[in-house]
């Protein structure tokens, strides 16, 4: 069943699916996105010669990409989400590595309707956890989101 602005009141949470990140996310979305980058296509230098060791990480804007997959994955915006109207503060404070397994948290900071009262914009904060439960990435967003037409 999908959600309305009316049924994401300030200080709402909830936790999508969680999902593993996979060498394969990494390469394909190097080769989409043409993000040739020693830190995510060099082997020898992702080894050797990178500040970060532990491995091959993953590229910030696929793991947004994957937060917002993994949120749509909830059904809650099923026919009800319009718009991203911004992405704000985002953080990266640990990286993401191939085998990290990644569940979003999200909590509605704020919401508010619009001047026409047929949509509400909410304001998120959205956090990526991994399996040791660590944040590694947040950030705020906003949501365009449409107002229940039955009451």
């Amino acid at each position: 069943m999908p959600y309305y602005f009316e049924d994401f009141p300030e200080g709402f949470v909830y936790e999508t699916p969680k999902r593993t990140v996979f060498e394969t996310d990494i390469v394909n979305f190097v080769a989409l996105s043409g993000l040739y980058e020693d830190l995510f296509c060099n082997l020898e230098y992702i080894e050797n010669e990178s500040p970060i060791r532990g491995g091959r990480f993953a590229p910030a804007a696929m793991v947004w990409g994957m937060a917002q997959g993994l949120t749509t994955r909830t059904g809650l915006y099923e026919k009800t989400f319009v718009a991203i109207l911004g992405v704000d503060e985002m953080r990266i404070p640990k990286p993401i590595l191939v085998g990290d397994t990644l569940q979003v948290r999200v909590t509605v900071l704020s919401a508010r309707e619009t001047s026409k009262g047929d949509k509400g914009v909410l304001n998120s904060r959205f956090e990526i956890v991994n399996q040791r439960g660590e944040v590694v990435m947040h950030y705020q967003m906003q949501q365009l989101v449409l107002k229940n037409p039955t009451t």
